[in-house]
């Protein structure tokens, strides 16, 4: 069982994470008061948005100011790189820095870690994480294509190999057969690992059908937008949450049916 905070992903249906793009503190505060009344279980703070991102205790001060409005709601810490989508540079020292100062104030409750880093700088903030009981989500994304239904399936292994405790990736795909590749690649990852939490998604037009529908192929988590997206593809949250009520099977994967398909 995983949990972010008091939220736990694969049970009782998939949950929604809204993310906070603002740049200034204002902005973010008043998007994470509007994120915190709605249908959302988790709020993912983008702080590669953020115009003082780059000052350690700029982050602190505003997480606690964040803090008192999340209403019981757990909290993703992300800085997407760069080269990931995300809005600004940073090095691989002050990346993992920046983690471990922020991973035993207590004020997130989870943290993204991209996928490909440098592994034992990685490892021994993943280690500290855990010492603190904070969960780890390490993320891949590729704006520009679909990897591989293979490719797809051996980064989320490896993602599970480095101590991951939900594995993310998100893909951009150009055709419906792509769509396919990763939501066949999603079932074939949670057969292997029936009891752990998985997100992925593909982004886009195309892509809607597997932020709605994830849960029947063994997606745990879907994000939404609360006003800006952060991310092409986002559903408003509400018109999301309807979705969902409409199409979720209590987030139940069917163990037995993706028992049979072929694992590479």
């Amino acid at each position: 069982m995983v949990r972010i905070g008091h939220t736990v992903l694969g049970d009782k249906g998939t949950k929604i994470c809204v993310p906070i793009v603002g740049i200034t503190m204002k902005e973010i505060l008043d998007a994470t008061a509007v994120a915190c009344n709605t249908p959302c279980h988790v709020v993912e703070l983008r702080i590669d948005y953020y115009e003082r991102a780059h000052s350690i205790d700029s982050i602190i001060e505003l997480l606690m100011l964040i803090k008192p409005q999340l209403k019981g709601r757990a909290l993703l810490f992300t800085w997407r790189t760069k080269g990931e989508g995300g809005e600004k540079s940073i090095s691989t020292k002050d990346y993992f820095t920046m983690l471990e100062r922020l991973i035993p104030t207590g004020l997130v409750d989870a943290i993204d870690i991209e996928l490909f880093f440098d592994q034992d700088r990685m490892l021994k903030t993943i280690e500290f994480a855990k010492v603190h009981g904070v969960t780890i989500v390490m993320s891949n994304h590729d704006f520009h294509g679909t990897p591989s239904h293979e490719v797809i399936v051996n980064r989320l292994i490896q993602m599970k190999k480095f101590l991951a405790d939900v594995p993310k990736m998100a893909v951009m795909p150009h055709t419906t057969g792509d769509v396919l590749t990763l939501l066949e690649a999603t079932a074939e990852v949670k057969a292997l690992y029936p009891a752990d939490p998985i997100i992925t998604m593909a982004m886009g037009p195309l892509g809607v059908v597997t932020r709605a529908a994830g849960a029947l192929f063994g997606n745990a988590m879907t994000f939404a937008s609360a006003g800006k997206a952060s991310a092409p593809g986002q559903i408003d949250v509400y018109e999301l949450k309807r979705i969902l009520d409409t199409l979720d099977v209590d987030g139940v994967f069917d163990e037995q049916q993706h028992k049979r398909i072929k694992v590479h």
